[in-house]
């Protein structure tokens, strides 16, 4: 049963990296930073309002869901404010290298000296190969000449984010053992999307209305994007109060997601991909089944 519903968060949040991608190509906009922005606040919206009517407008968190809540939202801001402030300044690659990183080693450290967990030598060689495997398929465009001071900040903000992020969504489950999962999406996703708003209405309000006017398919994109994501978070929520160590599931999000992007890429993109990109596949996936034993 865990198994099944781990594979659908995947495939979900796979969904999620597709439609995204789809959104940017369509959205008839050139400002990266825009872009990024309608999309946040259009997802934050979504996802919280989604949530606040699946739960009957019920809303009563408490004050350990509140910290929580407004502390991931604070994380995705972040996050996607890093995305794109280093995707302007370096090599695409290396980023997403240190987002991919972020979201295992991060939890994977809070793990061990904060929860006192501890990882067998099956689970740490499984969690290696999978890092590997992130290295193997993000070869492409690898680049760390030119680099500024300031896009290494950027990467690190990213590691540290999606990283952070994991741990707190682990942190109100687990003292909250499973409940306010409600409450927990509504703070984060409402929560950033009311941030984003408050920061780029003082950058530029007026261009930021305007950026939500768009084409009926770059909305339908968008749309589909936000449903799948919505989707994802509330099952990955309800996973984390069935899995034991919280690292082998997000090791296994993670490389599932982008097993999947690749995928994506080569049969609804055309591209190409490099015997390393399929050596990091094969990787991936045999590190999959080590942490499912």
């Amino acid at each position: 049963m865990i198994a099944v519903l781990v594979t659908l968060m995947v495939v979900l949040y796979s969904f999620q990296s597709l439609f995204c991608k789809l959104f940017s190509q369509t959205y008839d906009s050139d400002d990266a930073a825009l872009t990024s922005s309608v999309f946040s606040i259009s997802y934050g919206v979504f996802a919280g309002v989604i949530t606040l009517i699946i739960a009957r407008f019920h809303f009563a968190p408490s004050g350990v869901t509140w910290a929580f809540g407004i502390l991931n939202a604070v994380m995705l801001l972040t996050y996607n404010t890093a995305m794109i402030q280093a995707s302007r300044t370096g090599s695409y690659s290396f980023q997403m290298i240190c987002s991919l990183f972020g979201g295992i080693l991060v939890p994977m450290v809070w793990a061990v000296t904060v929860g006192g967990k501890s990882f067998s030598v099956l689970n740490m060689v499984g969690i290696a190969l999978m890092l590997v495997s992130f290295v193997l398929m993000n070869h492409k465009g690898l680049s760390l000449t030119g680099n500024s001071k300031k896009y290494y900040l950027w990467c690190g903000a990213l590691f540290l984010s999606n990283g952070f992020y994991s741990v707190f969504l682990n942190e109100q489950a687990t003292r909250m053992t499973g409940a306010e999962r409600n409450e927990m999406i509504i703070l984060t996703f409402l929560g950033m999307a009311v941030l984003y708003a408050l920061i780029q209405s003082v950058i530029g309000g007026k261009k930021l209305v305007r950026g939500f006017r768009m084409s009926g398919k770059a909305l339908a994109f968008l749309l589909i994007c936000c449903a799948s994501a919505t989707t994802a978070v509330h099952m990955v929520l309800y996973i984390l109060t069935l899995f034991e160590n919280e690292t082998i599931l997000y090791t296994i999000d993670n490389g599932g997601v982008l097993i999947l992007s690749v995928l994506y890429s080569i049969f609804l993109f055309r591209e190409k991909p490099s015997w390393l990109q399929m050596c990091g596949m094969a990787a991936a996936c045999v590190s999959i089944v080590i942490l499912s034993i």
